[in-house]
């Protein structure tokens, strides 16, 4: 099956992930987000995720994916 997604799709499917702790020192993962500690929760910075390209987007999210 061959799926076409745009930017903002791959973007949407990266907000939809959040990387466990031992992917937080990942280059890719530490520019694009930041953990609260107070809260214990993930968030991504959507201004860095526009900066990626399609492929980085699709890499960050198989990042993610596969924790």
């Amino acid at each position: 099956m061959n799926v076409d997604l745009e930017k903002e799709d791959l973007i949407n499917l990266v907000n939809g992930v959040s990387p466990s702790y031992d992917l937080f020192e990942i280059t890719i993962v530490k520019k694009c987000g930041r953990y609260s500690g107070s809260y214990g929760t993930w968030d991504w910075i959507h201004s860095e995720l526009k900066q990626l390209s399609e492929e980085e987007l699709f890499e960050l999210y198989n990042i993610c994916k596969k924790k």
